[in-house]
């Protein structure tokens, strides 16, 4: 039984769990249960993964995860050098996916984790390692009547899977006996006293939203094209206690905006993130950062980091012909991105880096973060910029205050501010899994970090109002840089009221200097933004488009079928676009410190 943990905080709680599940873990491997890996050994860690569920009262329970390991034991390996073998879990599995999912516990005793992401390059035990998890949610769970599906985007893989689980069963004498003669069927394992089922699942055969599901593993969730079979899945939960939904998967070529996978990774990537908090979400996704300094993908040492079965599910000889094929043919090197490095291609560069990013708002010294202190730039001149939503959405404003002396060190000033209609609060949440409602209690600049307006449509004179009435009169605005969409009242009003106000180019003419020089400045950790939350997901969100010039600029996501907002990083890049205007070229020092995340 695991510690109870009620009076400790969140970081607390998720620092117990953590030394309590790794503590296990060191046990089983001692104990025979698991099996040890360079790859853990060695220090690596999966490129995502989402913090520890702790909720209050959340509590690691190792024997029900014991339970797991020795169900896994009564099945065979079925194929390759490893057939024949007992199935021994390694380390790194147990690590990032049996031991969270099955082990981590409400007060009441039922997992926490319901929801389940785990994406990983190809040939690192992927599809058995589904098929055994069907078998223990369908016949071990302790679920009477549980209905389990493999399920895919089409027949044929979605029996990949379920052809495995039913080989394993007819292999494994125990689970053979349990489940009797007539209970492994070609299409069907059933329980002959509980009647618990196992069976395959795809849209071709999907009939009706019917479902009772205590169970789903649905693999390669890039090739479903539409999203029938994983409604159908997760809707049908609603009356188990304990479901759980896991996806199995390798990354997309990221050309579809909009897929299913394109969507419940981005969930994740904001988990992962920090920016919002979801207990019964869990991710982890194992692969190469393509946006790291220095990145080789044809490195044996890229290649070890990006595949965790490394030299035991994969071969070594394998990984390292097909970088040599993908080095010695441009036509290879997309896919061997996608399935051996788990890159997505094809999609936005990646733009700024979260460490050098969180870096900006600390003291360097103590490490402490440190507010922007609006009092203390009094007086001070400063440019806007103004980013005008939809109707609906967010509305964003950025005051930038450029150093005021010759000192290299001294810090740009980057001070945002948010606008909502307060009748869409909690539909946006709803859709972008981020705490608006929190936000909007939360200080930020002399008012809240998220400022609400009446009604359900943005009311642009609250955001005329702080700039005429509040800030004008307390900075020296020199000129407001705009985006001209939806934006000529606003600009008319603001420029009657004496503020200069000048239109920037939002294609690659206009932002590729302020992108490149703001990048810049965010390495040499001279950007001082107060760690303003809703600024953070915005910059996590954003990323890059280049054209043939090597010009950038960024990328707006479609609000209609995206979590992700940049809205004020448009503001600031406004905002910074008015300053790099009327400045004299300045020379950014190189930073001198690299994190390492």
């Amino acid at each position: 039984m695991g510690t109870r943990t009620e009076a400790f905080s969140t970081e607390q709680l998720r620092t117990q769990l953590t030394r309590e599940l790794d503590q296990a873990i060191a046990g089983w491997v001692e104990a025979g249960l698991v099996d040890a890996t360079e790859w853990m050994t060695q220090g690596r860690r999966p490129l995502l993964v989402t913090p520890l569920p702790a909720e209050p009262g959340t509590w690691f329970d190792p024997d029900a995860v014991e339970r797991v390991l020795k169900f896994f034991l009564l099945l065979t390996q079925l194929i390759g050098r490893h057939a024949g073998r007992k199935f021994r879990l390694m380390d790194w599995q147990v690590r990032y996916l049996i031991a969270p999912v099955f082990g981590l516990k409400r007060p009441d005793g039922y997992r926490v984790i319901r929801t389940v992401w785990f994406e990983i390059p190809r040939k690192n035990g992927k599809s058995t390692i589904c098929s055994g998890l069907g078998l223990y949610l369908a016949f071990a769970d302790r679920e009477a009547g549980a209905e389990v599906y493999a399920a895919a985007g089409d027949r044929d893989q979605a029996n990949i899977v379920f052809r495995a689980a039913a080989n394993m069963a007819s292999g494994s004498p125990p689970l053979k006996k349990k489940l009797g003669r007539r209970g492994i069927q070609r299409k069907l394992l059933e329980h002959p006293i509980t009647h618990s089922i196992f069976r395959a699942l795809s849209s071709e055969g999907l009939r009706a939203h019917g479902l009772n599901v205590h169970g789903g593993v649905i693999d390669e969730v890039h090739v479903h094209k539409n999203p029938d079979v994983v409604d159908a899945l997760e809707t049908g939960t609603g009356s188990r206690a304990q479901p759980l939904i896991v996806f199995i998967t390798t990354a997309d070529d990221g050309a579809e905006t909009g897929s299913i996978y394109a969507t419940k990774r981005e969930e994740i990537e904001t988990l992962a993130g920090g920016h919002a908090e979801d207990a019964t979400v869990y991710g982890v996704v194992f692969g190469a950062d393509d946006q790291a300094d220095g990145f080789d993908p044809f490195a044996e040492d890229t290649l070890r980091t990006a595949n965790p079965g490394y030299g035991v599910t994969v071969l070594a000889d394998y990984l390292l012909g097909k970088a040599r094929q993908a080095a010695r043919s441009p036509q290879q090197l997309n896919r061997y991105l996608r399935l051996h490095l788990n890159v997505r291609t094809k999609q936005t560069t990646r733009w700024l880096s979260m460490d050098h990013w969180d870096a900006c708002a600390r003291e360097p010294v103590s490490n402490v973060p440190v507010p922007v202190d609006l009092s203390a730039l009094e007086g001070r001149d400063c440019y806007g910029g103004l980013d005008l939503s939809s109707t609906t959405d967010l509305t964003a404003f950025s005051l930038w205050f450029p150093p005021v002396t010759d000192d290299p060190e001294e810090p740009h000033v980057w001070v945002p501010f948010f606008w909502l209609p307060e009748d869409n609060l909690k539909d946006l949440e709803r859709r972008t899994k981020v705490p608006l409602q929190r936000w909007s209690k939360t200080a930020a600049h002399e008012g809240p970090a998220l400022r609400l307006t009446e009604g359900n449509v943005v009311d642009y004179r609250a955001v005329r109002a702080l700039v005429t009435d509040k800030l004008a009169n307390r900075f020296n605005i020199l000129a407001v840089g705009y985006d001209r969409w939806n934006a000529t009242e606003t600009v008319s009003e603001l420029g009657d009221a004496g503020v200069e106000m000048e239109q920037v180019s939002q294609g690659y003419a206009g932002l590729n200097q302020p992108c490149q020089q703001l990048e810049r400045l965010v390495l040499s950790h001279r950007v001082s933004h107060g760690g303003h939350p809703i600024l953070r997901w915005h910059v996590d969100s954003v990323g890059l488009k280049t054209n043939t010039d090597g010009y950038v600029k960024p990328v707006k996501p479609d609000r209609q079928i995206s979590s992700k907002r940049i809205d004020g990083v448009a503001s600031g890049l406004n905002a910074y676009a008015m300053h790099l205007l009327r400045a004299e070229p300045e020379e950014v020092p190189e930073p001198k410190i690299r994190i390492i995340g």
